[in-house]
């Protein structure tokens, strides 16, 4: 494996671009459901013109947020790689609770109104596809298209599925795309599964990650992905087991959060601090912003000439990519 990473974009609380994800984000303490407890959140900015002139778009009128959100990281990738054939271009979107906002606003018309009240209009939005068969309608996108859910490291799936793609000559370019909207429901589940055993932010927003067969800059050299566990206990030696994949000498990207700060690096490697201003829960967008980071410092620095990011799953996988320059 090694495909060229022409371009990115990024959609979080700190704004839109790349350069948002090193700014201080304004945190929000935000009331869970039901009402027992407050945590920290950072939200995306809804009005921002970007967002808006992607929910000015016919079919994105009702769409959740996740869906503009997902456009707009999309078409800063694409604009920043003007070259691109569209008609050619795949697209794969790893998502963790997916929309979440419209699908708790429909359930809860089918439970407290009734059946006969539930608009059948918000139904198609809460079905994890919708927001992807929006993206790519909305931007012209040719090749083939794969929504993915799953544990928050089935971003590490995606970097695989393009690889197919790629591979296999299904696309000459491919979209990656991570995304996670915000809703107070998710608070109590986040609490019930346990994932505020350590303290950690909620975030929501997105990234983009285009892929190339061919170009100049930074590659994506390979992926290690189903290191699966069953327990937290179980969690470090599904890591090590994932890390031998590459080599020792190669730093690694400090990307835990919340409980996965108990999983242990092996002393001997070498660790980079992430740039993220505000390290959070975000889902597969979190991962997708660590990939898009670990690749701004590969092109921004003499040193290190290559990057490990590891993909710690909450409930899953441990998984990992392996960034380099050529």
């Amino acid at each position: 494996m090694s495909w060229s990473v022409l371009s990115y974009g990024v959609v979080s609380p700190g704004g839109m671009g790349v350069d948002a994800l090193s700014r201080p984000w304004l945190p929000t303490a935000t009331q869970s459901a039901d009402g027992t407890r407050r945590h920290t959140t950072f939200l995306v900015d809804r009005e921002a013109p970007d967002l808006k002139r992607s929910q000015r778009e016919p079919r994105l009128r009702r769409a959740s947020p996740l869906s503009s959100y997902l456009l707009e990281a999309a078409r800063q990738a694409l604009e920043a790689a003007p070259g691109v054939d569209r008609k050619k271009t795949g697209v794969v979107a790893s998502l963790f609770l997916g929309c979440l906002v419209y699908s708790i606003r429909f359930y809860r018309q089918l439970t407290e109104d009734g059946r006969r009240f539930a608009s059948p209009l918000l139904f198609p939005e809460t079905v994890f596809n919708s927001p992807l068969s929006h993206v790519v309608t909305t931007l012209g996108l040719g090749g083939p298209v794969y929504s993915q859910v799953g544990d928050t490291s089935s971003w590490a799936t995606a970097l695989r599925t393009a690889d197919c793609w790629l591979t296999n000559g299904s696309a000459e370019h491919v979209l990656v795309l991570g995304a996670e909207e915000f809703e107070p429901h998710a608070l109590d589940a986040f609490h019930a599964a346990g994932f505020f055993r350590k303290p950690t932010a909620v975030s929501e927003g997105a990234g983009a990650l285009l892929l190339s067969r061919e170009g100049p800059g930074v590659a994506l050299m390979g992926v290690a992905d189903g290191y699966a566990f069953h327990s937290r206990n179980a969690a470090n030696g599904a890591a090590t087991r994932c890390l031998r994949n590459f080599s020792e000498e190669i730093p690694i990207l400090d990307t835990a959060v919340g409980w996965t700060r108990t999983i242990k690096i092996p002393p001997d490697r070498p660790v980079v601090e992430n740039l993220v201003a505000n390290p959070c829960l975000a889902g597969t967008a979190a991962f997708a912003w660590d990939t898009i980071l670990a690749a701004e410092i590969l092109k921004n620095s003499a040193t290190p000439k290559s990057l490990v990011i590891p993909y710690w799953g909450h409930t899953h996988q441990c998984a990992a990519a392996h960034l380099a320059r050529p």
